[in-house]
């Protein structure tokens, strides 16, 4: 089971590799004057960066901007804005052992990107055989 979820990640990160080549790069090398159509296929993407915001959606990414309401422009299209909420209490219940919270080890600390994602992907080493 682990190696088919390994190949399947892998092969997840190929097709989103070649999503952005293909479709989102090009159109963030010149963006258009309207928005493009979201693609529904999309997950989206979580920033606090006003100007990435922009270009994503003119790119036809879903984009979530997460800031301060007093440091978004007047000219930003906000749809609905939402109050950022923390699962605390979900979280502390899942993982607590004799009323101590016992999270998961931290696997990476620093920024964000790809090389914090190939430090958090931890690959199978086991055989088929397993």
């Amino acid at each position: 089971v682990a190696f088919v979820a390994q190949l399947q990640r892998t092969l997840l990160d190929i097709h989103a590799l070649l999503d952005y080549v293909e479709i989102l790069y090009p159109l963030l090398a010149s963006l258009p004057l309207k928005p493009v159509h979201a693609n529904p296929t999309w997950i989206g993407f979580f920033t606090r960066n006003t100007e990435v915001c922009e270009s994503l959606y003119f790119a036809g990414v879903l984009v979530w901007l997460v800031h301060d309401e007093e440091f978004i422009p007047l000219t930003m299209n906000i749809i609905h804005p939402v109050q950022l909420t923390f699962p605390d209490n979900i979280v502390r219940a899942m993982y607590l052992e004799s009323g101590v919270s016992k999270p998961f080890p931290s696997i990476f600390q620093g920024p964000g990107g790809l090389l914090c994602h190939y430090h958090m992907c931890w690959h199978y080493e086991g055989t088929l055989t397993e």
